[in-house]
């Protein structure tokens, strides 16, 4: 019955609901777009969460397609689609991140009661506003119970923009508050003052806690810090203490006097000695001067020395001049004062510490330390050497775990260089140092350089206190120590540091929320105890106008509800009677359009297939097949079960089948069946050039007597006309009985008149086809003559090129290659194949498809194979060759002709020129002598009374 009200009212809406959700949906859209402008460009990154920049425009996006829908018409679903963006925005937000889910909550749950109380029907309305009360409740418990992907701290601007949405929305409400249902007021009363209340007391327990938990948190981490701080200068003290008590070593000492007396000092002779160092293979410490260092009294202390201390992976010391005297292990090189640490610790002659960056040592293979001292010789301030170790960080994991506490609770060591030192749990359950990138947020956030940080790490939410190197030891070791610009770390993931306030906080809310849904429910009860009577003659009136006339209301009363009733009852009763009539118009009606509908389909698929059918034939160029084309096409586009096409004779007595699809149209053709013009249907369209049907029914029913055809019940012959001449008749029959309408007519008439076109067509390109072909015949017969003509009177046989040079051909050369070639009109190419004598590639000399001569190249070489390419270029030459030959022929030609008439003219002119007839005899015959030498030339006079 509900679900009947709801879809009536999206058929029927109201015209002022219609106004006022075309309002609030474009208020919700500016407030929206405000709102997402505001949070994207002008909130600070850390005051809004990371869902902010894409949630609130989208539902800003939804707010104007909303708008859209309502001036379309389509307000339900506007609205519909707006409430469902914005209750999936609050769970997203209570999903994604921490210590929203009141804020969510609330400001979910104001704004949909505000829209869909604006916009809908007050069942529809309640039910939603019941549906948003229940999700507000879950968002917050999920905010409660479940942890968010990400930790975000309540903000002043989240609460601003929280606060002035809800206090529009508020408004908006309050503006139509004394339209709603008194049921719609009550619950909404209750559930004002209930938030309220509770609302408040939590947020002032919240905030309470938190302020003390956070003091205490900070301190906590500052004293941590400050400790691991201690530890990590004392561990970096002690190395360095370490390292110069080895540095006095008597045995290393004196190693270095004796080494310096026979020491190198020429720096080339060094660099020769470092790359005859870093020749020898890794493998390989036999050499002398590997072993002139690792085998020696020094290298053996200072081995003595990493087995008493492990965490020094790597000892050497050098010379005065960079030499390397002494290892435990062999060294990338043996050159060192070019080395940054050696030039630190020698300090110019005066001596310094030298402490690096954590870095992964390729000697050591481990991640480490390098530190550097200077060598003094025995009483003196005079640098005889420099001592240098490398210290895995392992020496410092003392002091890492000092920094560890609770379940979160570490230290880090964040680097100048934007790394970070941290002891974290590997896959394998064991902790280890481990130096990286730095997040990008935290480094950022460093940049503010302050002691205490509420911020994110690599996006959880955390605690940290900072403090630099406590500095301890003497003025060296402090300078190498402040140099390395560490800053300790100590930090705490905010929920576990905040644990003990976010339960009390929880129980806090959980006693609240519970308050809040006991007070809802409460009012819910009430509510439906004062309104029920109202309610359901409310509900008999939704019902009445969504279509359900066959409901009856209920006269409980004797007072103006009942009253109220009974006008219900006589009011269906008079709508039925109005329904039932409308209902028996609009199927007659709805008749009438379904028949309209399937012609106009029928119509619209006829010319669709007439188009196509056109389309194909226009590109066929063969009569015989083209009139085959089309009776196999019109019968499968139009569902005919035989199609001919006839033909009118060039006598024009008879109309000839040429085409038919039918197998007893086969039988016609193979019989050669043709129609007097005028005889039957396609003789008398034939001659009339007039369509023709002929149906078995109706009042002109014929009778179809075709025995190859006996399945006729239905004909339709329609004229081939070309240029207002008959050319052909197009006969279609159907199995079905008054298969064709004067639709049918008017379609395959455009259709007849498309296939006359390209009958005429066809038989226009095959006359011209053979036009053309007679020309090329009589062209190839004149350039024979042509050709035959040039060689009798230039007796030019060929020309012979070889390496020693070229002659003419004085005769003709018929080779066994050559003749082939001619007769087979192809190039051929002779390989050295053993059948050969001689290589040779012989290429026709074509023009225009006539063979005048050919080419034939011989290779000197038995072996020769020919290319292609050689191939290619023959053949190129030789069609050039062909045009090149044809042109001479026409320029000697025109030239000869050119000649002959100059001469003709000049004889002419000279006997022209004579007025003797004996003069102009004797200067003809004198000039013929002289045009033809060595001829004898007599003219005689033709006399008529001699036989």
């Amino acid at each position: 019955m509900t679900t009947m009200t709801d879809d009536r009212n999206r058929k029927e809406p109201k015209p002022l609901q219609q106004r006022l959700a075309a309002s609030i949906t474009l208020i919700t859209f500016i407030l929206m777009i405000a709102v997402a402008v505001t949070t994207v460009f002008f909130i600070a990154p850390e005051d809004k969460t990371p869902i902010d920049n894409f949630m609130m425009p989208l539902v800003a996006l939804t707010a104007g397609y909303s708008f859209y829908q309502t001036q379309r018409g389509s307000y339900i679903r506007g609205v519909y689609v707006l409430l469902g963006t914005i209750i999936a925005a609050a769970m997203a937000y209570s999903i994604v991140v921490d210590n929203v889910g009141w804020q969510a909550a609330i400001g979910m749950l104001v704004i949909v009661t505000s829209i869909t109380n604006g916009t809908l029907p007050d069942l529809t309305a309640r039910r939603i506003t019941t549906g948003a009360f229940a999700a507000a409740i879950g968002i917050v418990f999920t905010d409660l119970f479940l942890p968010g992907l990400m930790e975000f701290p309540v903000t002043i601007s989240s609460i601003v923009v929280t606060g002035i949405l809800g206090a529009i929305y508020a408004g908006l409400m309050l503006y139509r508050f004394q339209r709603y249902a008194l049921r719609t007021k009550l619950i909404i009363a209750f559930a004002f003052l209930a938030f309220v209340s509770v609302g408040a007391a939590a947020i002032a327990i919240s905030q309470t806690t938190l302020v003390q938990l956070s003091e205490k948190v900070q301190q906590q981490l500052f004293t941590t810090a400050t400790l691991t701080s201690s530890s990590f200068s004392s561990e970096l003290d002690k190395q360095v203490d370490l390292l110069r008590t080895l540095a006095g070593n008597r045995t290393l000492l004196a190693g270095l006097v004796k080494a310096s007396l026979n020491a190198e000092s020429d720096l080339e002779t060094l660099k020769e000695l470092d790359q005859e160092w870093m020749s020898v293979p890794a493998e390989n410490n036999m050499d002398p001067l590997i072993r002139s260092v690792l085998e020696n009294e020094i290298s053996t202390e200072l081995k003595e020395f990493q087995d008493a201390f492990p965490e020094h992976v790597e000892i050497f010391v050098t010379d005065q001049h960079g030499a390397t005297v002494a290892a435990t292990n062999r060294t990338s090189d043996y050159y060192q004062a070019d080395e940054e640490w050696w030039i630190a610790a020698y300090n110019n002659g005066i001596g310094g510490v030298y402490i690096s960056q954590p870095e992964f040592d390729e000697s050591a293979e481990t991640l480490s330390i390098q530190m550097a001292v200077p060598v003094f010789r025995f009483g003196t301030n005079e640098v005889t050497g420099i001592l240098r170790t490398t210290v895995s960080l392992s020496a410092f994991e003392e002091a890492f775990k000092s920094g560890k506490f609770g379940e979160t609770g570490r230290t880090e060591i964040y680097l100048p260089d934007g790394t970070e030192m941290e002891y974290s749990l590997q896959e394998n359950g064991e902790y280890e140092i481990e130096l990286e990138e730095a997040p990008a947020d935290f480094r950022a956030t460093l940049q503010e350089n302050r002691t205490y940080y509420d911020t994110t790490h690599e996006g959880v939410q955390i605690l940290a206190a900072v403090s630099p190197l406590n500095i301890v030891g003497d003025e060296e070791g402090s300078i190498a120590m402040r140099n390395l610009g560490w800053r300790i770390i100590t930090m705490q993931d905010r929920q576990e540091a905040l644990q003990i306030v976010s339960e009390a906080t929880r129980n806090a809310q959980i006693v609240g929320l519970g308050s809040l849904v006991a007070a809802v429910l409460l009012a819910i009860f009430i509510t439906q105890y004062l309104a029920t009577p109202i309610a359901h003659l409310t509900r008999i009136a939704e019902e009445v106008t969504s279509g359900n006339l066959n409901v009856t209301a209920k006269v409980e009363t004797e007072d103006e509800i009942g009253a109220l009733a009974e006008s219900f009852n006589r009011m269906t009763i008079q709508l039925r009677d109005s329904l039932t009539n409308l209902e028996r118009r609009v199927a007659e009606r709805t008749a009438d359009l379904e028949i309209a509908r399937q012609q106009s389909d029928r119509r619209a698929s006829q010319l669709l297939a007439a188009g196509e059918i056109s389309k194909i034939i226009n590109s066929e160029q063969n009569l015989e097949t083209l009139l085959a084309l089309v009776a196999r096409l019109v019968s499968e586009r139009f569902g005919y079960y035989h199609t001919g096409i006839f033909l009118v004779d060039e006598t024009r007595q008879y109309a000839v089948l040429k085409s038919a699809n039918s197998e007893g149209g086969q039988v016609m053709l193979k019989r050669g069946h043709k129609l007097a013009l005028g005889e039957g249907i396609v003789g008398h369209v034939a001659r009339y050039g007039e369509p023709r049907i002929a149906l078995d029914v109706g009042s002109d029913a014929v009778f179809f007597n075709n025995p190859d055809l006996p399945n006729t019940r239905s004909e339709m012959a329609l004229p081939l006309n070309y240029l207002d001449t008959t050319i052909g008749v197009l006969d279609v029959q159907s199995e079905k009985p008054g298969a064709f309408t004067d639709d049918d007519t008017n379609t395959l008439r455009i259709l007849a008149d498309q296939i006359a076109i390209a009958i005429q067509n066809t038989r226009l390109f095959e006359q011209t086809q053979q036009t053309l072909d007679e020309l090329q015949a009589v062209y190839r017969q004149n350039l024979q003559e042509g050709w035959k003509i040039f060689h009798r009177e230039e007796g030019v046989v060929g020309y012979y090129q070889g390496l020693s040079g070229g002659r003419r051909l004085s005769e003709t050369v018929n080779t066994l290659e050559i003749q082939q070639t001619l007769n087979r009109g192809e190039t051929s190419v002779f390989h050295a194949d053993g059948k050969t004598n001689e290589p040779s590639l012989v290429v026709p000399i074509k023009l225009r498809g006539q063979i005048i001569g050919v080419i034939q190249i011989k290779s000197p070489s038995r072996d020769r194979m020919w290319t292609s390419n050689e191939i290619n270029l023959s053949e190129a030459v030789s069609e050039r060759l062909s045009l090149a030959l044809e042109n001479a022929r026409l320029l000697q030609e025109s030239r000869r002709q050119a000649i002959m008439e100059q001469t003709i003219s000049d004889i002419t002119g000279k006997i022209g020129s004579s007025i003797n007839l004996e003069n102009v005899l004797q200067t003809a015959v004198e000039e013929l002598g002289r045009t033809i030498p060595g001829s004898e030339v007599i003219i005689r006079i033709k006399d008529d009374n001699r036989e």
